[in-house]
């Protein structure tokens, strides 16, 4: 997967528009538009910026699969909630290991609003 491609995959993710990425990073839509379809080379400079605004290490984002699960812990409300973002082949083993980590923590969940 492309530079550009795990962006926007991030990006996308976040919730973010590219208007919205493009005007924390003091740049035009079009512009920044030409990262994400990879009609740019991009500095690293420039790929540190663009991490930091979406919360995560420049390392992170060069790094990002889109081939695993994404759990969310929703902390306001207490909930767990499994998202099925990314595309890719979760093994059994792995799935099953998230299945046991997510019981384990709603019941923690449970019992914490007991006491």
């Amino acid at each position: 997967m492309s530079v550009g491609t795990k962006i926007k995959r991030v990006r996308e993710l976040k919730n973010m528009k590219q208007e919205t990425l493009a005007e924390k990073l003091g740049m035009t839509a079009g512009g920044y538009g030409k990262i994400e379809r990879d009609e740019t080379d991009v500095p690293y400079s420039r790929l540190a910026q663009i991490a930091e605004n979406l919360g995560m290490k420049t390392e992170e984002l060069i790094a990002f699969d889109e081939t695993k699960e994404l759990h969310i812990v929703n902390y306001s409300t207490n909930t767990i909630e499994t998202q099925n973002i990314y595309q890719g082949k979760v093994t059994d083993p792995e799935r099953e290991l998230y299945q046991k980590t997510i019981k384990l923590l709603e019941e923690k969940i449970a019992l914490l609003e007991k006491l």
